[in-house]
């Protein structure tokens, strides 16, 4: 399933309907909740999905992870920003929630049946809400979950734990799974073109990653989740899930749009990523042939050469900027999922004792996986991977951080639960010494938003009270 394939037109059939996102949350558009009746589920679900503009590209998570650092103003590197808004998060949320209940209300759902199975849509909906969630819950922690979007109930709805979040999306994605049917995919699917085959693809990995993510938490749970999805996830890089961008700026690449459309080059390749990736060789030579790929040379000395992370950098010519490929192409696409994660997830679950495959030989194939991804030549391809085998979990842990460039809030995820693991050795990153927001080390979490206390206050001070401090440094369930 190339996700590329027959999403244009669609784009642009609703670019007449909708503006740009592309900013750092998650989009949306919030729509009366007391009409649903009013609304197109087609077009909900491609509002819906053009939030994943700014997940795909989020800036702030990547310098997080240290793939990138600032340029002249060094504030967003050292962690300045603590308020993070929900809003935009929950209005899409909301979107979703009318399209299930458009196809499930008696008066709307035979309508909805021109916009694909009742069935069909409910799933793909319930999939997104799943998506959405996970992302949220392991930016903040508790968070409104099961009274949510439910102003006639309730206008200061509970926080609900992260554990409890998290189970409950398991059990939304096994009912999303189950509703699937023989007929038409949805309307109005801008990722998988209403392609039902794509959208358990998607289900599964999700399921998977999410899985994962429960191996310090609750490695029990997270092993049976983890084998419950993995005869149907991702299986080639032909399958790897992405955002395809167009080259108008009504919905090009957000990276395209900052750095040639804004002028803007305030994003470097940071020393940490491009010291590692150089390793053994050199900054024309580097160890990991997929630095070339990852990034250009430096305007001046034509090498390259990272800037210092947590640091101003004003001279940025002096600096490797990120692959012309994505910064010069507005419609180059940003990942979602991909084959190359699968196979490290599936490394890792191998040496975890979760599943009985060989960890070193999945190991090997999910560096081959990066770089077949990468347009690696095959020959660096397998020269690397035969000076760099397996000998242990920290060694997939560097490889997946590789991987995962330039997708932040997965790279960030995990890096926290490698940091709770004890296998972020490897990979090594450091704050720098002098942090903003009163932040002591990397973020752990985004505080909630500064109005959050005052609307919501009982809840708030509860769901505080239960997870921490609400600052950058508390640790969630998932990542303690």
């Amino acid at each position: 399933m190339k996700n590329n394939i027959k999403i244009k037109t669609l784009i642009l059939a609703v670019l007449v309907a909708f503006t740009a996102c592309e900013t750092v949350d998650f989009g949306g558009t919030n729509v009366d909740p007391n009409s649903p009746s009013n609304s197109v589920p087609s077009l909900l679900l491609t509002n819906v999905q053009r939030g994943f503009s700014g997940i795909t590209s989020h800036r702030t998570a990547n310098l997080y992870v240290q793939y990138l650092s600032n340029g002249q103003y060094d504030e967003e590197s050292r962690y300045q920003t603590l308020n993070w808004g929900t809003n935009g998060s929950y209005a899409t949320l909301q979107d979703i929630k009318q399209i299930i209940e458009i196809n499930t209300s008696e008066d709307t759902k035979v309508a909805a049946q021109a916009y694909g199975s009742n069935g069909n849509q409910i799933a793909a909906a319930t999939i997104l809400k799943v998506y959405w969630y996970q992302l949220m819950t392991e930016r903040w922690g508790y968070l409104p979950y099961t009274e949510a979007n439910d102003a006639n109930n309730t206008t200061k709805p509970k926080y609900d734990s992260q554990e409890a979040i998290y189970m409950g999306l398991f059990s939304e994605l096994d009912a999303a799974l189950a509703s699937m049917d023989s007929g038409n995919g949805p309307s109005g699917d801008i990722l998988f073109g209403g392609d039902m085959t794509s959208w358990r693809t998607f289900a599964n990995t999700i399921k998977m990653v999410m899985a994962l993510r429960l191996s310090n938490a609750d490695p029990t749970t997270g092993s049976a989740k983890f084998n419950e999805a993995l005869s149907g996830v991702i299986s080639s890089n032909s399958d790897n899930i992405q955002y395809t961008f167009l080259s108008e700026d009504s919905n090009d690449n957000p990276w395209e749009d900052h750095f040639v459309n804004e002028g803007r080059k305030d994003y470097l390749m940071s020393d940490t990523f491009v010291n590692k990736l150089i390793g053994s060789g050199t900054n024309t030579a580097p160890e990991d042939p997929r630095l070339p790929k990852y990034a250009q040379l430096s305007e001046t000395g034509a090498v390259y050469v990272g800037a210092p992370y947590g640091q101003s950098n004003s001279a940025t010519a002096n600096y490797s900027f990120i692959t012309a490929d994505i910064i010069n192409k507005g419609d180059a696409p940003l990942m979602i999922y991909t084959y190359a994660e699968v196979l490290f997830a599936r490394a890792e679950a191998a040496a975890w004792g979760w599943t009985t495959e060989d960890a070193a030989t999945l190991y090997e194939q999910a560096i081959q996986a990066s770089m077949d991804q990468w347009g690696v030549d095959a020959a660096d391809a397998t020269a690397y991977i035969a000076a760099n085998p397996y000998t242990g979990v920290d060694d997939i842990a560097y490889e997946k951080w590789v991987s995962l460039y330039l997708q932040g809030y997965n790279s960030w995820a995990e890096w926290r639960r490698f940091k709770a693991m004890g296998t972020e050795g490897k990979i090594g990153l450091v704050a720098p010494g002098d942090l903003l927001s009163n932040a002591t080390d990397i973020p752990q979490r985004h505080g909630y938003s500064a109005t959050a206390a005052s609307l919501n206050e009982e809840n708030y001070n509860a769901a505080v009270a239960a997870q921490g401090a609400d600052n950058l440094d508390t640790k969630l369930w998932l990542f303690k």
